[in-house]
């Protein structure tokens, strides 16, 4: 039984990958050609194709917009992990390095994400203010990039370093786009 749960999983994981390549395939020249000014194009027009808002999208603003949400949703995830592991551990003891540095860093971009998203009134200081931070945030990767997960983490800690990590990955797309909207050299 566990056998076609796999097989099926599996099947699953092929089909949902054809998809999203086939629909990379047929990205539209307002998600091309964005995207292919930023440091990873495959990336960029793989997760824009498969979103639908995207797909409409006319300028690089919108397209910047939907790529920090899938940030969002990374960090929000990781947020929620961390917090409820580390309420567990609460009265414990110290808390694992890992789990703390990744917190921390989740936290660090979880909240200018949620301050970008919470601007309205200026939309170019929004992601000048964006861009300033994700300039000095890339130049120094925190510890929980550069150094976790590690062999005593359990599988939470390393699942949270891993949401991190596809944020972090996912980072410098969403600057070269920011970049594109503001005119300026990344």
């Amino acid at each position: 039984m566990a056998a076609v749960g796999l097989l099926v999983l599996v099947g699953l994981q092929v089909v949902v990958g054809s998809m999203a390549a086939q629909e990379a395939g047929d990205a539209p020249a307002s998600i091309t050609g964005p995207c292919s000014r930023t440091g990873d194009k495959k990336a960029c027009v793989e997760l824009l194709s498969g979103i639908p808002e995207a797909r409409k999208a006319t300028t690089v603003g919108p397209l910047a917009e939907l790529y920090l949400q899938a940030i969002a949703n990374h960090t929000t995830e990781a947020k929620a992990m961390a917090t409820k592991l580390l309420a567990t551990m609460k009265g414990k003891g110290v808390p694992p390095v890992c789990l703390q540095q990744c917190t921390a860093s989740v936290d660090t971009l979880s909240n200018a994400l949620a301050a970008f998203f919470s601007a309205s009134a200026d939309v170019n200081k929004k992601y000048r203010d964006l861009d300033g931070f994700l300039v000095g945030f890339l130049k120094q990767p925190p510890i929980c990039m550069s150094a976790c997960p590690i062999r005593s983490c359990d599988m939470e800690e390393v699942t949270i370093a891993d949401k991190f990590h596809q944020a972090w990955k996912m980072l410098g797309v969403a600057h070269d786009l920011i970049t594109q909207i503001l005119g300026t050299k990344s």
